[in-house]
């Protein structure tokens, strides 16, 4: 097993690197939004040059009224400040409309780097969403991709006005003075230091708060969301998880003291090294000065420029901070979706069956890795391929019991084989490895003779119909609802309305005014709030809508009555005629007509057949049937004669 830190990548983020965060920020912009960012630079540039341009207007407004008899033509000074006037209003002109520009810049920053975050969510394997550090790393991957593409923007624009502005004034102050000049850049080195450091605090601070944020938003949405909101009334949890959320936001805080402290100081210290840099420069001013090195004209526009000077270098480290600390999570994004090649290269290739004759699970082992602080599983080999061995690669994370123990059994073509057991015994996961969402530790899953580890994962599940026990609700039009199912024929308005007549969910559909375009779920205006049963129904149309050779059903009537239930399995080889069905069920009364049942218990199968054979067998079968039989009658039905 390969351990990775829930930091990312153990990689060194010294100051001296920063350029290459800098480019790599640069560029993400530029494949974002070319010809956008193309004209907001240009803008950029325009500013720059009217800045330098009014040093030299100033400059020469003072000289003209600074020189010449009490008779002397004011005349030039009124065309100097005619022209000061006109230069402002362009910058101001350029820098309004490149503000604009900005936000459709992030924007479209957005879009481009959420959708590589999307595709490797979806491409990593199902048992990484058992790991802590995986959704970690999700998270901050997630919340780069909101916020700081706008950070990105702003920075990189900041900077690109600040270094062009700081261009034309410093061009301007090494005419008036090079010595100046040197002394002002002075002020640079002490804010760029503890920029750079209050940076890399930031970004330590939010990874270390990332457990932290996720813990909090999970007991927010206990509080807010509409999944939630009955049984945290019905058993009033709201002032425990209120205060839950309180204590790990006093966490955060009492974090969040100390790392402002931290910044604090680092501040004071490039504050104070750029304030005894302006002090140097005053002094040098006056020594030109009282020396006769500049004359007033050039001293006055040597102070100003001086005070531009400083407001552009403060500038430039505040915007190369932000940048710099952007730039930290930009690169952690895209350490996170530099997996997606590397998902893409591991994946096989080799096209998978289409249809099959007979299903094979031989020898199969399975066990859930224990996710430990610092475990990320498949997430971190693939990212030590990415960037070599990482600290404490080769360990292996604790491993729970075994979820599967030497499981073997086998579905033919048209059979309808179920699997019963206690709760935990292993059916779901067995059912999971089935269709490829988990691969076997040990063993194989076999698709007429074909290792299914070896096929497109993709092309495989395209062959299996799944409904699980906990199937998701698509607040999503009911059409929708049933054509996700096979997306690519969401426009054949038949095969959906027929899905859903199989399915029994045409009875309500067809009563509402919207019909199949009406809108699911009540949190949307006009959305219909339907019951668990109903629901289901919808998750059984889109099973046949899928039109797949395998169903798997995961406790398909759960929430179906007494009623609808005997009809679905006394319908169920009609319904999925031709298809093989492997049905997950609790309700031993459910599966009596399958062709092959097997009996799970503690993740092995310890008996098989059909159930005549079981109950004849006296096994732990007949004894959970006659324990649920039981259940059911009391012994006034037992005596009770039949009509």
């Amino acid at each position: 097993m390969i351990v990775l830190g829930p930091a990312g990548p153990a990689r060194d983020r010294s100051w001296w690197r920063l350029p290459g965060l800098v480019l790599g920020a640069f560029g993400m912009v530029a494949r974002a939004a070319p010809r956008t960012f193309a004209g907001n630079t240009l803008l950029q540039l325009v500013q720059g040059v009217t800045t330098t341009l009014q040093l030299l207007v100033v400059r020469g407004l003072l000289a003209a009224l600074l020189t010449g008899s009490p008779h002397h033509d004011y005349l030039p000074a009124l065309e100097q400040l005619g022209l000061l006037v006109g230069l402002q209003a362009a910058g101001g002109l350029a820098g309004t409309w490149a503000g604009l520009q900005q936000q459709l810049v992030t924007e479209l920053v957005q879009r481009h780097v959420s959708r590589p975050v999307t595709e490797v969510a979806t491409a990593i394997g199902l048992a990484d969403f058992d790991s802590p550090a995986f959704h970690d790393r999700l998270q901050r991957a997630q919340q780069t991709a909101m916020v700081r593409p706008l950070q990105v923007t702003t920075a990189v624009l900041s900077l690109s006005r600040g270094l062009l502005g700081l261009a034309g004034v410093a061009a301007a102050l090494f005419v008036l003075s090079p010595l100046l000049l040197a002394v002002a850049l002075l002020g640079l080195v002490p804010l760029w230091l503890a920029t750079v450091r209050v940076a890399r605090a930031v970004y330590e601070f939010l990874v270390e708060m990332t457990p932290n944020d996720r813990r909090r938003g999970y007991v927010l949405s206990l509080l807010t969301s509409r999944q939630g909101a009955g049984e945290v009334r019905a058993f009033g949890l709201g002032g425990y998880f209120r205060d839950l959320y309180e204590r790990l936001t006093e966490e955060r805080i009492a974090r969040l003291r100390r790392h402002l402290r931290r910044r604090a100081g680092l501040a004071l210290l490039g504050a104070a090294g750029n304030a005894v840099a302006g002090g140097i420069m005053i002094g040098v001013l006056i020594w030109l000065i009282t020396t006769g090195h500049l004359s007033l004209a050039a001293a006055g526009a040597a102070g100003v420029a001086g005070f531009q000077l400083g407001g552009q270098l403060q500038g430039i480290a505040l915007a190369g901070g932000q940048l710099y600390e952007s730039a930290l999570m930009v690169e952690d994004l895209e350490a996170f979706t530099g997996l997606l090649p590397v998902l893409g290269a591991a994946r096989p290739r080799a096209p998978a069956p289409r249809g099959f004759e007979r299903i094979e699970v031989r020898d199969v082992h399975f066990t859930y890795p224990t996710p430990g602080p610092r475990s990320v599983r498949a997430v971190g080999l693939l990212a030590t391929m990415l960037f070599g061995r990482q600290d404490g690669a080769g360990e292996e994370a604790p491993r729970r019991p075994h979820a599967l123990r030497g499981v073997s059994l086998e579905l033919r073509r048209g059979e309808v084989v179920a699997l019963v057991g206690e709760n935990g015994s292993g059916k779901t996961t067995l059912a999971k490895v089935i269709c490829g969402l988990y691969a076997p530790d040990a063993g194989a899953v076999l698709w007429d003779g074909v290792d299914v580890r070896e096929v497109d994962p993709e092309q495989l599940r395209r062959q299996i119909t799944v409904i699980f026990q906990d199937f998701v609700r698509y607040w999503l039009s009911a059409r929708e609802n049933i054509g996700v199912g096979r997306v690519e024929r969401m426009g054949d308005h038949e095969a959906i309305v027929a899905a859903a007549r199989q399915a029994g969910a045409d009875a309500f559909i067809e009563t509402w005014p919207e019909g199949y375009d009406a809108l699911l779920g009540p949190i949307f205006e006009g959305g219909k709030d339907l019951s668990v049963g109903q629901w289901q129904r919808m998750a059984l149309a889109r099973a046949f809508f899928r039109d797949a050779p395998l169903v798997v059903l995961d406790e398909p009537t759960a929430s179906l009555d007494a009623r609808a239930e005997a009809e679905l399995f006394e319908r169920i080889r009609t319904l999925f005629e031709g298809r093989s069905v492997l049905l997950i069920s609790h309700r031993f009364s459910s599966v009596r007509s399958a062709d092959r049942i097997y009996v799970m218990r503690e993740g092995e199968i310890v008996e098989q057949g059909s159930h005549r054979e079981l109950m004849a067998a006296g096994g732990l079968y007949a004894e959970l049937f006659r324990l649920q039989a039981a259940a059911y009658l009391d012994d006034t039905d037992r005596r009770r004669p039949r009509p």
